[in-house]
This record gives structure tokens, sequence and C-alpha cells, in this order.
């Protein structure tokens, strides 16, 4: 499992940043989207996937596996697998986010981000969380990636 530390992930774009169409928000992400009225899309997923059970566990399993203070990593412009995965564990999370960008409106989509992007799966300190993100991305990167 590839996981990031605290220093990896201290300018890492968080929900409720901000972010929308044009605006820059706190951390890494820009926020740059098509100037059509964009959206925070890292509380949208968030809300998300904290709604699903199944993805709450699979986050909080991996979380264990991680160990305090590291992040599972889920695309860093590739899917990342854990070795032997097959449709378990985080396949599920990673299709669960997937879905939502898909059904995204498209100014979510276009939006333009930089760097990493954390989901936490609870408000509490050192609760289960994942990252993802590279240099330069769009959320409809996701969708082709591999």
């Amino acid at each position: 499992m590839v996981t990031l530390g605290e220093s990896e992930l201290a300018g890492a774009t968080r929900a409720g940043s901000g972010l929308s169409g044009g605006q820059g928000g706190s951390g890494s992400g820009t926020g740059e989207g098509s100037g059509n009225g964009g959206c925070d899309m890292v509380q949208r997923l968030q809300d998300a996937l904290r709604t699903d059970p199944e993805v709450r566990q699979a986050v909080a399993q991996a979380q264990g596996i991680a160990g305090t203070g590291r992040t599972p990593l889920l695309w860093n412009g590739r899917w990342v697998q854990t070795q032997g995965e097959e449709g378990e564990g985080l396949a599920g999370v990673r299709q669960a986010i997937a879905l939502e960008v898909a059904f995204a409106p498209a100014a979510c989509k276009s939006q333009r981000m930089r760097g990493m992007v954390l989901i936490a799966f609870s408000d509490a300190r050192g609760g289960p969380r994942v990252a993802l993100g590279t240099g330069s991305w769009r959320w409809s990167d996701l969708l082709n990636a591999r």
C-alpha cells in the first residue's frame, strides 16, 4: 500500500476550502474551473463517500494497515493498487470515487487542480482518510486512469 505522511499532505486541498470556479482555495488546489460556477469537488466527494458504509469500512481497514500518521494514496495519475488486490479492499473506494466524478457537473469535472487532495471520513483528528492527486490534473483524469 502506498501511503503519505503528514509532511507530504501539509498543503493538500481539503473539503470546504472554498474551491469554486476561478477561485483559489487553501492548500495546493487552485480551484480553477471552467469559469461556469465550478464546485468544491472535494466536499462533494467527501460527503458522498462518508454515507457509504462499505467505503467507510474499507477506508478504516486501510487506515489501520497504513498506521498512525500515514494516509493511503489512491490515485497519482493512475489508480494505485495494493499488491494482489482484485476487486477487494480499496477497489470499491476507487469505484465509488469514479462514479461520483462521472456524474458530477461538467464544471466540476473540468476543474483544474494541483497537488494532493485529502478526503476525510471523520471530522475527528486522526480519523480515516485517503489522498489522491498529482502535479497538475483535472477531476476528469480519474475517469481515464487505469
